[in-house]
């Protein structure tokens, strides 16, 4: 059985297709895929081809996704599905909570805020964001909601405890 060829995907699809393009690539190819997977090359080129209704499984999504961790874009399905349904990708804190850091923690969370802060502060000081500012900027960011996790898992830690 062939594959249509001439179907058009609505936007969130044909976004949803780029982003199994990217991750496919970052994988190694559609060859280093469909072997991963253990299914045919050209199952895995329609899975990226723009005019195809046709899609990686869940299952596939995660393994390659698994593996791709440290590429740019990673991780490239799940990234673009929580943003079509308004939500962000947030890496956790690779620390166990232990119920008993809050307070450094929260000493911690007030630097981070204050460091981006600073980034704001000095990228607006000749009225213009400029690319390495921004990214300045996107890097505190993501300090500060790191540092919000790590506080939230250490709450939620303290309260599975008081439960017990």
């Amino acid at each position: 059985m062939s594959t249509d060829r001439t179907v058009t995907l609505t936007p969130e699809l044909q976004e949803l297709k780029a982003a199994c393009r990217a991750l496919v690539r970052a994988f190694g190819g559609q060859a280093a895929a469909a072997e991963r997977l253990g299914t045919r090359q050209q199952r895995i080129s329609d899975c990226c081809s723009a005019n195809t209704d046709t899609f990686l499984r869940l299952d596939e999504i995660a393994i390659l996704e698994a593996e791709t961790v440290g590429y740019p874009g990673h991780p490239h399905v799940t990234n673009v599905l929580a943003r079509q349904r308004g939500r962000e990708t947030v890496e956790t804190p690779a620390a166990t909570a232990t119920g008993r850091d809050l307070l450094k923690l929260y000493a911690r969370q007030s630097k981070e805020n204050s460091d981006l802060c600073e980034a704001v502060l000095d990228a607006k000081a000749d009225g213009e964001i400029d690319l390495f500012e921004a990214e300045a900027i996107d890097d505190a960011i993501d300090d500060v909601v790191a540092g919000a996790l790590a506080m939230r898992a250490e709450v939620r830690m303290i309260i599975r405890e008081a439960r017990q």
